[in-house]
């Protein structure tokens, strides 16, 4: 309960009045001498008792009779308290937050989500008096909302009608407190928000980025939702590090489901809408589950790929798209050290080997012109029996790796000791201690002994003979060899009998560094002679550029961000093209280190978008829901208030209404203006002032009783 005119409420001072005239009214009493006391009776102790009890009776119903009259005209209401504080009448700014985020999409028992948000917020409009401003707040708004408050309750039922669902997992408290700040500015005396949604729990917020107004308050206004099974995709991911045209690759599914009894689903993968594999899941509830693929991409370029659940009644989560490319050619420049054979490389990475499976553009320059090529130009730089590497060289080769850049080394029968170890500390660690044997020399000096199956590198490469454990590895006779030790921050992938390594990486910033203990020529090894020889060789070359991930990137729904594309021209023309028919979207771009920056708005459908530079494809993104969006678990309006409250919003209440707009209307007027309890203040004074007259004048307790 509130007062309109709390001021009034000063007056209540006067219901001392009564008590002091009853003080001052009390008479002292007085000695009178009679002749005899034969004629007077006593005067029994219970009528004295009535006396003192009729005159604090009296006494109090005065006072309650004044203090009800000066509470009947500071005007007392019951209400919320989001209104009563400056009266029924007075001026309102209301800020509405819809929720339009893909949860919205389910059916309730009083029909779909946003369409009883829609209601909700239409029953708020109506509430609206001349003068009151009101402003629509969707949570995830359209590029062109306007998200400000309209002083007509037309305006306001034309913004809400442009409410439709988006993409996006916005926090609640962050729209909420959009909304509260624009309605702070408002310049009204009442001021309160709106909140209409499902309120799922991982959608609350936990924490405002600045302090809630306030004089505003927060009125909730849940949906009637039902609880709901749920399966859902919360991540697709390519496995497989190397791709190739015509290979397997290893596409990897998370699947989750929220709430019981497991249900098994069916899960597709997708190649460019073609169905490509399918597998049955059955997920245990709030325990994810991995599903995994294998298919082979048919071409070259980008692959569009995406993995969808069939069966299941919520269908915002059960597509997850990721995109991955498969190279047409790959740029190699091959560095021939002094009096070094490339004979063995060039055929190897040649067409005619190869196939159609790979393609390789292959340089052969000489060691004298390592200083005056443009690495960037290239995938993979292999070095091809460097007699010595010069610290300029080391610094280029380092950052060319660091930027995406593959480097394969092979050593030179002379090698300059401190060069070499300078570049491997360079790289992450290593020792070079000579050479082992002798080039051309009959006599093996190592084998290859064992090597790391389960690397990436060699995913896919042996085929596992009989019973074995493990695939079976070739031992070519080795007559030469580097003689070194590695010391941290790599793995050693083959190694030699004498516990050298023969193949080791280094992981380099977004690239990779490989070194081999023998030349590819036949005076180091029978490798080159070989059927190891050549997948080895381009495997390394593929594994050494694909980076970090071979997936094009993928980006949220509703969350704008900024993505760095290497080799892109900042000066381009960019255009981002969605999967649908809308507009494309101008991109702008800023110049970084070996390409561009673009920033990319909040994009709310799902699906894959090409980026084009100059009319030419680029660059294919993935946009998908937030993995969020599958527990499907509203919060009860109790939970809810209380959150909110621990998050800093003083004034907070859960409104339970009708859908009905009508029904909203009212309901929200009784809740914001409450009833008027003047006129009971003023009948409850009456009755006291009633009851002291009768008290006064019917109940004599003073009449002594005649004593026997």
């Amino acid at each position: 309960m509130t007062f309109l005119n709390p001021l009034l409420l000063v007056a209540l001072a006067a219901v001392g009045v009564p008590l002091m005239l009853h003080l001052l009214n009390v008479r002292q009493p007085t000695q009178v001498d009679f002749s005899s006391l034969a004629f007077v009776k006593t005067i029994e102790k219970a009528a004295v008792q009535k006396i003192k009890v009729k005159r604090w009776l009296l006494l109090a119903l005065r006072m309650l009779a004044v203090a009800l009259l000066v509470m009947a005209f500071a005007r007392p209401h019951w209400g919320d308290g989001t209104g009563t504080l400056f009266g029924p009448d007075a001026r309102s700014a209301l800020g509405i937050v819809v929720d339009n985020s893909p949860s919205m999409q389910q059916d309730g028992p009083s029909g779909p989500y946003l369409d009883q948000a829609v209601q909700r917020a239409q029953g708020v409009l109506e509430t609206l008096r001349p003068g009151d401003q009101a402003g629509i707040w969707p949570t995830v708004p359209a590029p062109d909302s306007p998200e400000a408050l309209v002083r007509t309750r037309e305006a306001a039922r034309a913004d809400l009608d442009a409410v439709a669902h988006r993409g996006g997992t916005p926090s609640l408290a962050t729209r909420a407190l959009d909304a509260a700040q624009a309605v702070a500015g408002s310049g009204q005396p009442r001021k309160v928000v709106y909140v209409t949604s499902d309120f799922q729990r991982t959608r609350l917020g936990d924490s405002l980025r600045t302090a809630w107004p306030n004089e505003v308050a927060l009125a909730l206004l849940p949906v009637d939702t039902q609880p709901r099974s749920n399966t859902g995709i919360t991540n697709v991911r390519v496995a497989s590090p190397i791709v190739e045209a015509g290979q397997p690759v290893r596409i990897e599914a998370t699947i989750a489901q929220t709430g019981p009894p497991p249900e098994e689903v069916v899960a597709s993968l997708y190649f460019d809408d073609e169905r490509v594999a399918q597998t049955a899941v059955s997920p245990t509830p709030n325990d994810p589950t991995e599903a995994s693929f294998t298919a082979m991409p048919a071409t070259r370029g980008w692959v569009n790929a995406r993995v969808e659940l069939e069966g299941d009644a919520f269908a915002p989560d059960d597509v997850r798209h990721v995109t991955f490319f498969v190279p047409d050619t790959r740029e190699v420049l091959v560095v021939r050290g002094p009096g070094q054979s490339t004979r063995f490389v060039e055929l190897a990475l040649s067409q005619a080997v190869t196939g159609e499976a790979v393609a390789f553009n292959t340089t052969v320059v000489e060691r004298a012109a390592l200083a005056q090529t443009e690495l960037s130009a290239y995938d993979a730089v292999l070095l091809v029996g460097p007699e010595r590497i010069a610290s300029g060289e080391r610094t280029r080769l380092q950052q060319y790796v660091q930027s995406g850049g593959g480097v394969l080394l092979f050593p030179h029968p002379t090698a300059d000791i401190d060069s070499y170890t300078a570049l491997f500390e360079a790289w992450g660690g290593g020792q070079v201690r000579g050479i082992s044997g002798a080039p051309g020399a009959d006599v093996s000096v190592a084998t290859l002994e064992r090597a790391a199956f389960d690397h990436p590198l060699f995913d896919s490469m042996f085929d596992a003979r009989g019973q074995a454990s493990e695939p079976s590895l070739e031992r070519p006779a080795i007559w030469a060899a580097l003689d070194w030790r590695p010391r941290g921050g790599g793995q050693t992938l083959i190694e030699l009998s004498t516990g050298a390594p023969f193949l080791y990486e280094w992981p380099l910033g977004q690239g990779r560094a490989l070194a081999a203990a023998v030349a590819p020529t036949l005076d180091w090894s029978e490798l080159p002679t070989r059927g190891l020889f050549v997948p080895l060789l381009y495997r390394s070359i593929f594994y050494a550029t694909a980076g970090e991930s071979v997936e094009g990137p993928s980006v949220p729904t509703g969350q704008p961000g900024t993505r760095t594309v290497q080799g892109l021209a900042p000066d381009a023309d960019l255009v981002l093209q969605g999967p649908d028919s809308a507009a494309p979207f101008r991109i702008e771009a800023a110049p970084r280190p070996g390409g561009a920056s673009i920033t990319v708005p909040a994009l709310s459908v799902p699906g894959v978008y090409t980026l084009q530079a100059d009319g030419e494809p680029v660059l294919h993104m993935a946009v998908n829901h937030d993995a969020s969006l599958t527990q499907l678990t509203p919060a009860a309006a109790d939970e809810a208030v209380a959150h909110y409250e621990s998050i800093g919003i003083p004034r907070v209440q859960a409104l339970s209404v009708e859908a009905r707009p009508g029904a909203v209307a009212q309901a929200l007027e009784q809740q914001q203006a409450g009833g008027a309890l003047w006129n009971v203040f003023l009948m409850l004074a009456l009755v006291c002032l009633v009851a002291e007259m009768v008290v006064a004048r019917l109940w004599t307790p003073e009449t002594a009783t005649p004593s026997a």
